[in-house]
């Protein structure tokens, strides 16, 4: 059978593609492709992963928790039911206020049913005198819960209810190898626990958190920041400002071939009050760069590597001999604006006058002096 061909006036040009949603330029330019968004990447996670992401997330997060005493890793063999246990109290303390957070990676979302058994590990031995309850129980997984198990969890009469009726089934033969009955004494333990105190962490939650910690740029990778605009220098030099500006003060000297302590002694040359007051417009760039560090990658220490990285690269120029220490300060500036900074995680966001800046922030730290090298 002859197809009919379309009227040529019916034929229409297929509209063009729409970008990708999530795309962005700065890290397609780096050939890294589109991005993964945390929750995707977590839910890809395989169990060693998780394990890895679950200590992270307890060993900083949690240990920098206001009034928490100490963060335990506890899961294994003969854990009791216990993955991290939190410590608000010192081992002296009677009672000892703690909570337990039961990390768990599955291939589908938490359910009930396998999270009686976990229930059931407390209840047992909360019974048996091995140790008292938590303050709060958290379940913590990669994929969240089932909704069933967040209605209990939410009412938490129904998750009584609930393990109570199913103890025989997901319970009882699940906690040690022997089978624990649900006798008398453990059925009115089982009515008078705290059902409130079972909680679940929710993923999102999980990564914001993980997010706080110094593991999370490695794991899910630099965040899209927006620099923002650098603090400028205050009218007077700050106390953090001691170091580098005395070491200025000392150039100048040897310059001048004067005593310099203060700005007003070489107000009347222009090209030093110039430096000067440049010097401080860059140091407080490369404070940007710090704040950058701390306020939105989580992470003050990777201001501290960038340091290290000019330090070390520039140290053949701020300790070279037979210079003044004018000379040498402008030897290092120049040398800094093309020191290669390598893969470092700031390295997308370092501008001119950090580099300046940075050379400033060495002298500050007492790892250049200008006029004694």
């Amino acid at each position: 059978m002859q197809k009919t061909k379309p009227h040529p006036n019916l034929l229409q040009q297929l509209p063009g593609p729409t970008p990708w949603p999530g795309a962005n330029a700065r890290l397609l330019g780096h050939g890294m492709g589109l991005p993964v968004k945390p929750l995707d990447r977590l839910a890809q996670f395989s169990p060693l992963d998780f394990e890895r992401f679950t200590l992270e997330w307890a060993s900083d997060y949690l240990a920098k928790t206001q009034g928490v005493y100490e963060v335990q890793q506890r899961g294994g063999s003969g854990d009791k039911g216990r993955d991290v246990v939190v410590w608000f109290d010192p081992p002296s303390s009677k009672p000892r206020r703690w909570s337990l957070y039961q990390c768990k990676h599955y291939d589908s979302r938490l359910g009930a049913g396998t999270a009686a058994a976990e229930i059931g590990k407390v209840l047992h031995y909360t019974q048996i005198g091995d140790y008292a309850a938590p303050r709060e129980y958290w379940f913590i997984t990669h994929l969240g819960v089932t909704s069933d198990f967040q209605d209990m969890v939410d009412d938490p009469e129904k998750l009584r209810t609930y393990i109570l009726a199913n103890w025989d089934d997901r319970c009882a033969t699940k906690i040690v190898r022997n089978t624990i009955s649900l006798t008398p004494a453990l059925k009115t333990h089982i009515a008078n626990f705290d059902f409130s105190i079972f909680r679940v962490k929710q993923p999102l939650e999980l990564i914001a958190e993980h997010a706080k910690t110094k593991y999370h740029l490695t794991v899910f990778g630099a965040p899209l920041v927006d620099r923002p605009p650098p603090p400028k220098p205050p009218s007077t030099v700050a106390a953090g400002e001691t170091e580098y500006v005395n070491q200025l003060f000392d150039i100048i000297s040897e310059a001048l071939g004067a005593t310099v302590s203060k700005v007003a002694d070489f107000a009347h040359h222009q090209n030093y009050t110039r430096l000067f007051d440049r010097s401080r417009l860059t140091f407080y760039c490369a404070e940007g760069l710090k704040e950058l560090a701390r306020d939105q990658m989580a992470d003050s220490s990777y201001f501290d590597t960038l340091l290290d990285e000019f330090s070390n690269g520039l140290f053949h120029d701020y300790t070279a001999p037979t210079l003044t220490g004018l000379q040498r300060l402008i030897e290092t500036v120049k040398a800094a604006q093309t020191l290669q900074l390598g893969g470092h995680v700031l390295a997308p966001h370092v501008l001119a006058n950090d580099r300046e800046g940075m050379c400033h922030q060495m002298a500050n730290e007492k790892l250049v002096s200008w006029c004694k090298p």
